[in-house]
């Protein structure tokens, strides 16, 4: 019984990753000229959101950077405008001591897909918060930022530094 103890406390720590939030913050925001638009109508759903994400990795310092690229576009007769109306990027960079289990030889991620999940959950968390704040002083307080499934991301592509 001790030795079935021992093993399954094996088989969690391989498969458990740990990592820390070193740093999370808003890198830009914009918003279009609002005297345009009635923006009183305006309710989330009248927004279409096109999202961007680049990770990047140092070895040297076991880091995992998510940079993430929000934007909104307003949904006329439910075709989106070509200019967004609002965005913001945000930087999130993490740090973990089993950079080894999610990094190959050929310094690429190869972190399970639930676990590149979590990261990003708590990014878009992140940039829902950050949006909010920005958005609070303007005509536009009352959008938020809807809940996004992460589910259709199949992969996410690595840009190296």
């Amino acid at each position: 019984m001790a030795q079935d103890t021992k093993n399954k406390n094996k088989d969690s720590s391989s498969k458990t990753i740990r990592v820390e939030i070193i740093e999370s913050i808003p890198s830009s925001f914009f918003i279009q000229d609002l005297e345009k638009i009635d923006t009183s109508k305006i309710t989330t759903k009248d927004l279409e959101y096109q999202l961007k994400i680049i990770t990047s990795l140092n070895s040297d310092e076991k880091l995992i950077k998510i940079d993430l690229e929000l934007d909104a576009y307003l949904l006329k007769k439910g075709k989106s405008e070509e200019e967004s109306l609002f965005g913001i990027k945000s930087h999130t960079i993490f740090r973990t001591p089993d950079f080894n289990k999610i990094v190959g030889k050929d310094e690429k991620l190869s972190a399970p897909d639930d676990f590149i999940r979590k990261l990003l959950n708590i990014c878009i968390g992140g940039i829902r918060g950050m949006l909010s704040t920005k958005l609070t002083i303007t005509e536009l307080s009352n959008v938020t930022l809807p809940l996004l499934d992460l589910s259709s991301i199949k992969e996410v592509k690595e840009h190296k530094k």
